[in-house]
């Protein structure tokens, strides 16, 4: 039986994990430009964006031996992704501020790079909720709402009916809405993000 996509990359963690170079490559190869094109859309920069690639693949080489117990791949290197980047936007601001109080003014550029930062810090937010959600909700959550699969391909790669499918998106949606009742900034976060509707 053909194995599904979430098997195929398992394999593939579990060689990286054993310091398999070659598996490494296709993850790499799969994976680079999906963090690239997250990386640019907040630092407006191929040469900067490049880097957070580089510094995310190293991470996941280093961290290799952890990479056999990871259940979501696309999960795990989109939390990896956001921190580089919002390591690398903090680097940003910080200059910047250096150059604000040199010159004394603030700059446009500036409270573009703070926006960015508050926004990746929802998004940072959102992962902590979902970290919450029972394994199985949380898995069909983030490969529909993240990912990006549909709910067929969710199905699919599980290896559960499509009825499961929106049966834990449904519940996972009233968990979230749950946690976030009462609290309109987070609700709005959510619906900014795209992660309530879709």
């Amino acid at each position: 039986m053909r194995n599904t996509i979430k098997e195929e990359i398992h394999l593939l963690l579990n060689q990286v994990a054993n310091g398999n170079h070659r598996a490494f490559r296709e993850i790499f190869d799969k994976y680079h430009v999906k963090v690239f094109n997250y990386a640019i859309k907040f630092l407006k920069s191929e040469e900067l964006a490049q880097e957070v690639v580089q510094e995310v693949f190293l991470k996941i080489w280093n961290q290799r031996e952890n990479l056999s117990q990871v259940d979501n791949f696309g999960a795990y290197l989109r939390k990896v992704s956001i921190n580089m980047t919002l390591d690398a936007l903090k680097k940003i601001a910080a200059y910047e501020r250096a150059l604000v109080v040199s010159f004394s003014s603030w700059s446009e550029a500036d409270n573009s790079t703070q926006e960015k930062l508050s926004h990746l810090d929802a998004q940072a937010y959102v992962d902590r909720l979902l970290e919450k959600l029972p394994p199985q909700q949380r898995l069909v959550y983030t490969m529909f709402y993240i990912d990006g699969l549909k709910q067929k391909e969710v199905a699919q790669s599980m290896n559960i009916s499509l009825f499961t499918v929106k049966a834990h998106l449904r519940q996972a949606l009233k968990n979230l809405r749950s946690m976030v009742d009462g609290n309109r900034a987070f609700l709005l976060t959510f619906i900014f993000l795209g992660l309530f509707e879709k």
